[in-house]
């Protein structure tokens, strides 16, 4: 019973239970929280390897299942605990590896050809946006520049809560900024934040967070994948947060803007790719699932980085 419980285990973590694999895939993991911590450019690559191997595994199992028949043991008196539990799981992976495989070509495609064909307006049907004024422009003209990358659009949304988000639409990147923003924060948390959306769009952010999006539909049985893809998007977020204290001279400008939002009582709309403005207190088990860090967490680590010696 207790074989059969670690083999259902294995399974719907990280596929199917080869064990040089687990072991493998273990070592990862513990690169991954020991070794890497706080190096976060290093932990994406990690991650993208952990999300990579569960995809191999998903082809090498269908391959076996195609060239190699599991059948059942011809001899009773050979059988082990589990068998009949591996047996079935084989027969019922094709059938899961091809839903998956169709899933994440439909998300694909939808991705491509059909989110990122949306303007705002159509995205976000609910919402007014305006144009902005000339000097906010200039802002983020300026971080662009800073930043080596073409100036994104910039727009306005009729919203009290302080927030800016990044939406790709047709090709180009939009960078919306709230009008609670600019009224609850003062100019430098306000660059702060955009130099942070502006960090996504200079790190590839939103071609990275789709093919690990994509790859974890594919896995939609393995559990571990739901964790792998949070922890990246967990990830990237924070490699923006530095990439944007480097923008604006120093972390304190972005230190003040999360700590005034963390004030804020405020509840922050669901926009689709916000980032700076999204309040998330889970702790725990729960924050494992969530796809950004806590604030508090992110306010240390830039702390952190303004005082290396500590």
């Amino acid at each position: 019973m207790i074989s059969s419980a670690l083999v259902v285990l294995s399974w719907l973590l990280i596929g199917p239970p080869f064990p040089l694999a687990i072991v493998f895939e273990c070592c990862v993991m513990l690169a991954i929280v020991c070794l890497l911590r706080h190096r976060f450019r290093h932990e994406t690559f990690a991650l993208i390897t952990m999300m990579g191997l569960m995809l191999v595994q998903g082809i090498v199992i269908v391959f076996v299942i195609h060239f190699q028949p599991w059948q059942p043991n011809p001899n009773p008196n050979l059988t082990f605990p589990g068998a009949s539990l591996l047996q079935t799981f084989f027969r019922l992976e094709l059938p899961i590896a091809e839903l998956g495989a169709a899933a994440a070509v439909c998300v694909g495609i939808y991705i491509q050809f059909g989110r990122s064909r949306l303007d705002l307006a159509q995205a976000f049907p609910d919402l007014a946006f305006y144009d902005p004024s000339p000097d906010l422009v200039q802002r983020v003209e300026r971080l662009a520049a800073c930043a080596k990358i073409p100036c994104p659009t910039v727009r306005l949304v009729d919203s009290g809560a302080p927030s800016a988000f990044t939406f790709r639409a047709r090709g180009e990147y939009i960078i919306v900024v709230s009008i609670g923003l600019l009224e609850s924060f003062d100019d430098i948390e306000v660059e702060a934040c955009i130099a942070h959306e502006i960090s996504h769009v200079k790190n590839r952010d939103f071609t990275l967070r789709a093919m690990v999006t994509i790859a974890r539909v594919a896995l939609f049985t393995r559990v571990l994948s739901y964790l792998v893809e949070s922890a990246f998007y967990r990830t990237r977020e924070l490699i923006a947060d530095r990439t944007a204290a480097t923008l604006m001279g120093g972390p304190g400008p972005l230190i003040s803007a999360l700590t005034k939002l963390q004030k804020t009582e405020y509840t922050v709309e669901n926009f689709a790719g916000a980032a700076i403005c999204r309040f998330d207190g889970r702790k725990g088990i729960i924050e494992l699932f969530s796809k950004h860090p806590n604030l508090s967490t992110r306010i240390r680590l830039l702390m952190e980085m303004e005082s290396p010696q500590n």
